[in-house]
């Protein structure tokens, strides 16, 4: 009797395109774009509970139906199939990921973000790539690495150990908080340069207010000076549009775990092509120094887990069924909704941008005499509403496009009792 392989071969398909034998996948059928009640069957397509509303996109991301059920069935798959990989050619058979250079998802990436698919790499995390440019520049005692006072830890620790290590600098330039427009940050950080700043380290979107940097005008004025960029785009890919050419930075680091709805443990490194033959590799197996295929230099790092990367490639695929620029743009005017009904409650304070050209779906603000965890569980007491306490900051809400307006308007209605 032939294999599944075999039948699957003669029909001239690739076996990572069926689902698993005896798979009960859903069809992923969204409604036509002029439908009234699009974003409510949208947001069908995702299993989250309907009695409960989840505002914390930031830190990791609801994932759609289709992108859970692609990961099982390639699970199954390989359960099921294991036995009949015969070790020829990873690159097609797609068991393990970890010695296949991924370029069919390179190349989705790549479009998504406009990079050259050979000058990307897939991670695990923002951390991972931070981490590997961090480790893999050459730098010398005293150069010096500027970041801002808002960054995440994962993406400034890899600049800290190598001064801990190595001697560099680590300088921080402050951006207030909430940050009034782009030349106020601009003109913060180019006012921190000095003849030593051998490399900037900025999120593209601050992740503790939702301000949008303008790191183009800023990774400009740095190639002009000779300053290497890298920037952390944690939250960023899925949230706002993101062309890195345009950007013109160095390196570019990005997960998908958040606004993109892949699952966890599937992010992205991007370093211009004139720049990458420059990074050590931090994570060296069998390609560490070969240099026909750069991004896959970084990409092997041993055994992989392939039905993850599944998910994130249905999660690409979503999100370029619906239309990158729809997504943005629904982001974008929930978080503006939120924004606005909070402007018009006593006694709070926000500290995301006053300028809404700079924001879009994270929103920071707290209530005046509560701390940011007693708002955050008087959202949940109140309405089963699940934001993020940020401390002193209060909570970090975040609007996606499985959010509704009456959910905005329920939030807001909250916030005024409180």
């Amino acid at each position: 009797m032939p294999s599944r392989r075999h039948v699957i071969k003669t029909l001239g398909l690739s076996a990572i395109s069926l689902p698993a034998l005896g798979s009960s996948s859903p069809i992923n059928t969204l409604p036509s774009k002029d439908d009234p009640n699009y974003w409510k069957k949208v947001r069908d397509q995702f299993s989250l509970q309907k009695d409960a509303v989840f505002f914390n996109t930031g830190t990791v991301g609801a994932m759609p139906k289709i992108v859970v059920q692609k990961m099982i069935d390639h699970l199954q798959y390989i359960a099921s199939n294991v036995a009949d990989w015969a070790y020829v050619d990873d690159n097609k058979e797609e068991f393990i990921s970890g010695y296949n250079n991924l370029m069919g998802i390179r190349i989705k990436v790549g479009a998504l973000i406009n990079g050259e698919p050979a000058s990307i790499a897939m991670t695990d995390n923002v951390t991972n790539g931070m981490s590997y440019v961090a480790n893999g520049l050459q730098l010398n005692a005293g150069d010096e690495v500027l970041t801002s006072n808002q960054e995440h830890s994962g993406g400034q620790s890899g600049f800290l150990l190598k001064e801990k290590r190595y001697g560099t600098v680590f300088k921080t330039v402050v951006i207030q908080k909430p940050a009034k427009d782009s030349k106020q940050i601009f003109d913060a950080v180019m006012n921190a340069i000095t003849p030593k700043t051998k490399v900037i380290m900025l999120s593209h979107m601050i992740s503790g207010s939702g301000a949008i940097v303008p790191v183009k005008e800023i990774c400009a004025e740095a190639r002009n000076k000779g300053i290497f960029t890298i920037i952390d785009g944690a939250q960023t890919v899925g949230q706002i549009k993101v062309d890195v050419r345009d950007i013109g930075c160095d390196a570019y680091a990005g997960c998908f775990h958040k606004w993109m709805g892949a699952p966890a443990g599937t992010g992205f490194l991007y370093v211009r092509p004139e720049k990458i033959k420059e990074i050590w590799t931090t994570v060296a197996s069998g390609r560490w120094d070969n240099h026909d295929d750069e991004g896959f230099r970084f990409t092997q790092r041993g055994t992989g887990n392939f039905p993850v990367l599944k998910g994130l490639e249905a999660s690409i695929d979503f999100h370029n069924e619906i239309g990158p620029d729809r997504v943005y743009e629904r982001i974008k005017f929930l978080g503006s909704r939120l924004r606005t009904g909070l402007r018009k409650i006593n006694k709070v304070k926000i500290f995301s941008p006053e300028d809404e050209n700079i924001c879009a779906g994270i929103s920071t603000y707290k209530v005046e005499g509560l701390t940011g965890k007693q708002l955050q569980d008087a959202y949940w007491e109140k309405g089963k509403m699940r934001p993020r306490a940020q401390g002193d900051f209060g909570v970090r809400h975040c609007t996606h496009i499985f959010n509704s307006e009456e959910e905005i308007d329920r939030a807001l209605k909250i916030v005024a009792e409180l």
